[in-house]
């Protein structure tokens, strides 16, 4: 058996060692379901396999009987991706049981379609049996009303008549609306929330008009009643009136809203739930992203609001596992007569929390969210998956090991076959919990702390032949998990930040959310992935990153006092021309954000630059080194396709062990792309005939 290479190879010493692993027993390029030559999903390939219900990114859910067979299948709207937005089908397989099973995602929406003018902004009504979505229109004009959407699909669309003063928060707010009779009269109300932003900008005569304008929207954001004083065939809605609660103070302060209102506590009435800051004393750091119901102590015909009160189980307020993006809706999802929660997040899963229909001291109680389960078809983690081919098993397969968007990092086995056969992802765990490499507190530059985004690399850190992770935990803090366990049975260490030995002050990014706890402790631009490579070849395994100002960078690895330590950082990457390569030249929080791995693309037997740019991925050819540097010739795109909104996460595979490289690629929508190539000589989808030259135009960060 051979062992495994203990550093990455020298950046000019891999020759033929790529071949080694080929076999006549494997099957052809011809035979696999990725042999065309084409860009694909990486499929579980695994039909049996349950998995988290995953929509892409930034889901919002509709429950709705859409198929019409008496169960809540699920519509979901995917709104944040380039190759993915649009609103998907997960049809229930299981029946009416608590916690049914979908099959995969079908699109019921043409190409891009989105709701609402962001494509996340709309609702779902159920009035009289029927369901209609209501949202904006894309530019904020008309306030649209899809009519039985289970027949329908998206097609009858109707616009709602607005009064005045709801034309001006419509077009002056981002607004979500929602059909109900809040004031229990028997007509239908229209109900709003309406977060602030930017001033709407006119143009030509009309701005010229719009500057002596007074509209009601103050910049603030607001929770709407719009009374109905038609009749429910034809609505007449009232000027909108804010929502306060019995202190008198708004009822949107301090929440990230949602229309959602129901009756949680089963008292007749219309209850309001949102996320957003907690009104009590939790002995904990974190008070930004609870659950926070106001109970209407009034009646159903006279509403009053208290304060909010998070949600608690076992004396704790109850969170999601995402932080970012929440889209809640309330529905008695099993039917037991209680409103229970489902709520999408920003990794395209969909949580489940059950009312319990227990009130205790005034708050509903509800069961510890739970994920909804599907039919595995393509191999999915969360969002913005940052990937690792690594054998981390040591089964002789490449398995993946990836970051994501909550900061987790998973394990996705390979279990062989002709094609990829591929496990459910496993979270890495350190003493029993899964690793969540995320802030628990307020960082300085950033309002939102609560990110993960973990970037990573696999490799030999130490000198224990066994497989360790250095892991950018989003806001530029590079941490050494320690593998501790077997070759077969890896075992992790708790994080550890990286030291550097610097030549006087420690290099810092002028933006970074992170913070260094030590003078010595490496700090980098966030959303990076650090690369282990032995770039001058004396056993160990370097550093290699982006460097405080976006320049690719050395960080040449050296024991003091037998303890292994970074030397300050060298740029000795640098193009033909022996200027050294700024991979971003961007600042503030649009520094950073670059995954980069080395590999032999072309067959010639030298390390190539694989870089996440736009559309998706760009390479840069390996001319050798001269003066002590490595020369990178500008090559251009690997792929034609956009898969991008954030940075994709490239890296190179051998599934199929023909000895030709292929690509992998992480996605913000958690899925991987693989290309699976037949030749050294097809080094870019962009070109069809005739190996691919250098570019003709210079190399920056898009």
């Amino acid at each position: 058996m051979i062992e495994p290479i203990k550093t990455r190879l020298p950046i000019l010493a891999i020759g033929s060692l790529l071949l080694f692993s080929c076999g006549t027993d494997q099957p052809t390029a011809e035979s696999s379901m990725y042999g065309d030559n084409m860009l694909h999903k990486l499929a579980y390939n695994n039909p049996e396999l349950l998995v988290d219900l995953d929509a892409g990114f930034k889901a919002v859910p509709m429950p709705m009987d859409f198929d019409g067979d008496g169960d809540l299948d699920l519509l979901v709207s995917e709104s944040g991706s380039y190759t993915e937005s649009g609103i998907f089908y997960f049809e229930n397989i299981s029946g009416n049981i608590e916690m049914p099973v979908f099959r995969r995602r079908m699109k019921v929406s043409f190409e891009r379609r989105r709701l609402g003018d962001d494509g996340s902004r709309f609702q779902a009504s159920e009035v009289e049996g029927s369901v209609h979505v209501l949202t904006p229109d894309r530019v904020r004009e008309r306030l649209l009303i899809y009519k039985d959407v289970p027949e329908n699909v998206f097609w009858d669309d109707n616009e709602v008549p607005l009064p005045i003063e709801g034309y001006d928060y419509l077009h002056n707010c981002k607004t979500e609306w929602k059909i109900i009779d809040f004031d229990g009269d028997g007509l239908h109300d229209l109900m709003a929330v309406a977060t602030r932003d930017k001033p709407r900008t006119y143009r030509g005569r009309i701005g010229e008009l719009a500057k002596n304008l007074a509209f009601v929207t103050d910049g603030k954001s607001h929770v709407l009643f719009l009374k109905n004083s038609g009749t429910n065939e034809d609505p007449v809605y009232e000027n909108p009136q804010r929502l306060l609660k019995s202190d008198g103070s708004p009822l949107s302060e301090g929440l990230s809203m949602k229309p959602m209102f129901a009756d949680f506590d089963n008292d007749g009435d219309y209850d309001f739930l949102s996320i957003g800051k907690n009104h009590e004393n939790f002995d904990i750091d974190w008070n930004d992203d609870f659950i926070i119901y106001f109970e209407n102590t009034g009646s159903a015909t006279e509403y009053e609001f208290g304060l909010g009160r998070a949600l608690k189980m076992d004396g704790l307020p109850i969170q999601y596992e995402s932080r970012a993006t929440m889209h809640q809706t309330a529905i008695d999802w099993n039917k037991d007569g209680f409103m229970d929660i489902l709520a999408g997040d920003e990794d395209g899963k969909i949580s489940y929390l059950r009312n319990t229909g227990e009130v205790v001291d005034g708050l509903p109680q509800f069961a510890a969210p739970v994920f909804i389960q599907q039919e595995a078809k393509y191999v999915d983690f969360g969002a913005l998956v940052a990937p690792r081919i690594f054998d981390w098993d040591d089964d002789g397969l490449d398995d993946i090991i990836s970051g994501n968007a909550v900061g987790n990092i998973g394990f996705i086995k390979n279990l062989g076959g002709k094609d990829p056969v591929w496990d459910a992802p496993k979270l890495l765990e350190v003493d029993g919990e899964p690793i969540r490499l995320i802030q628990d507190e307020a960082l300085p530059n950033t309002e939102r702390p609560f990110w993960g985004y973990s970037t990573i690399d696999v490799g030999y850190w130490d000198e224990d032949d066994l497989p360790d992770i250095l892991a950018n935990e989003h806001n530029g803090n590079i941490v050494f998990i320690k593998n501790t366990g077997t070759k077969t049975a890896p075992k992790l260490a708790a994080p550890q930040p990286l030291e550097v030995d610097w030549e006087g002050e420690p290099l810092r990014p002028a933006w970074v959310p992170g913070v260094a706890e030590a003078d010595n402790e490496l700090l980098a631009p966030w959303r990076t992935s650090p690369l282990m490579m032995d770039f001058n070849e004396d056993g160990l395994n370097d550093l290699v990153m982006l460097d405080h100002e976006g320049y690719l960078a050395v960080y040449p690895r050296k024991k003091v006092n037998d303890k292994l330590v970074l030397s300050h950082p060298q740029r000795n990457f640098v193009f033909p021309d022996g200027k050294p390569i700024l991979l971003n030249q961007r600042t503030g929080s649009s520094s950073g954000r670059l995954k980069i791995t080395f590999h032999d693309w072309d067959g010639d037997g030298l390390e190539d630059l694989i870089v996440s740019s736009k559309p998706a991925v760009d390479w840069m050819k390996n001319k050798g080194m001269k003066d002590g540097k490595l020369v990178l010739e500008y090559m251009g795109r690997v792929l034609s396709k956009t898969l991008m909104g954030h940075t994709d996460g490239p890296v190179v595979s051998d599934f199929n062990k023909d000895g030709v490289p292929d690509l992998v690629v992480g996605t913000e929508t958690g899925q991987f792309y693989y290309w699976q190539r037949s030749s050294f000589d097809i080094t870019s989808t962009m070109t069809t005939e005739g190996k691919q030259g250098p570019a003709n135009y210079l190399y920056f960060k898009r």
